[in-house]
C-alpha cells in the first residue's frame, strides 16, 4: 500500500465490529469508522467526549459483523449553563452586532473558562474572529456566537466553519427580547446532532 494511504487510513481507520465479543472502544483521542451489522458508524474520542454516531443504514447483503449501539457521554459533569448566561448578557450589550466566545474545559483542574474572542470584523450579520491557542490541558467544548436581533439558527457559513471539528456549537438570537432564542448541536467531523438545551433561568429562550 502507498505510504500516503497508510498515513490517511491511520488518521481514520476502519474497524469491523465483532459479532461474538464486545467492541473495544477507542480510548485515545481520534476517530474511527465502524462497520457493523446495523450500519456504518463514526466513533469519536476526545478528552471531554466519547460518541458513536450512525452514518449510514445497513448494507443489503449479510455481513459478518456485530451490532454497534449509539452512545454519547461527556468526560466532565454538567455543562456550565452559568457561562452561557454570562455570554447572553455580554451579547446583549454588543447587539445588534454579533459576537463570539469559547467555553473551555481544563482537563487537569476540571475548571471552566469563558473566553470572548477577538474580533477582526463585526456587524449585525457577521463576526470574524482570531482563534486563540489553548494550553495542553485546555479543550474547546462550546463554541458560541450571537445573531443580534435575528432568530438563532445555523447558517451555511456555520456549517462550513464547523465541518471537520468536534465541539458543541451554540447560537443565541433575538437578544432584544426578554426570551432569547437558542440552537445547540454537537458537531463531529461534519456530522451535526441537535442537542436539547434549556436556557439558564431568567434567560428564557427556545431550542
Amino acid at each position: 500500500m502507498d505510504a500516503r494511504d497508510i498515513a490517511l487510513q491511520g488518521v481514520m481507520p476502519t474497524v469491523m465490529a465483532p459479532r461474538y465479543t464486545e467492541l473495544e472502544q477507542l480510548d485515545t483521542p481520534g476517530n474511527r469508522i465502524l462497520m457493523a451489522a446495523n450500519g456504518v458508524w463514526l466513533e469519536v474520542c476526545r478528552a471531554w467526549l466519547y460518541a458513536r454516531i450512525r452514518l449510514a443504514p445497513p448494507i443489503r447483503i449479510p455481513v459478518p459483523y456485530g451490532i454497534v449501539r449509539e452512545e454519547m457521554r461527556f468526560g466532565f459533569g454538567k455543562l456550565p449553563k452559568a457561562m452561557v448566561a454570562q455570554f447572553i448578557e455580554l451579547a446583549r450589550v454588543r447587539s445588534p452586532n454579533e459576537c463570539a466566545a469559547w467555553i473551555i474545559w481544563n482537563q487537569r483542574t476540571d475548571a471552566w473558562k469563558l473566553m470572548m474572542l477577538e474580533e477582526t470584523s463585526v456587524g449585525p450579520g457577521h463576526v470574524i474572529v482570531n482563534l486563540p491557542t489553548l494550553e495542553s490541558d485546555e479543550h474547546l467544548v462550546m463554541d458560541l456566537h450571537s445573531h443580534g436581533l435575528t432568530e438563532a439558527f445555523f447558517s451555511r457559513t456555520d456549517n462550513k466553519d464547523d465541518k471537520g471539528e468536534v465541539k458543541i456549537a451554540g447560537v443565541i438570537g433575538n437578544l432584544n427580547q426578554a426570551a432569547v432564542t437558542a440552537s445547540f448541536r454537537l458537531g463531529a467531523n461534519g456530522v451535526f446532532l441537535p442537542l436539547p438545551f434549556e436556557c439558564p433561568q431568567g434567560q428564557g429562550g427556545n431550542t
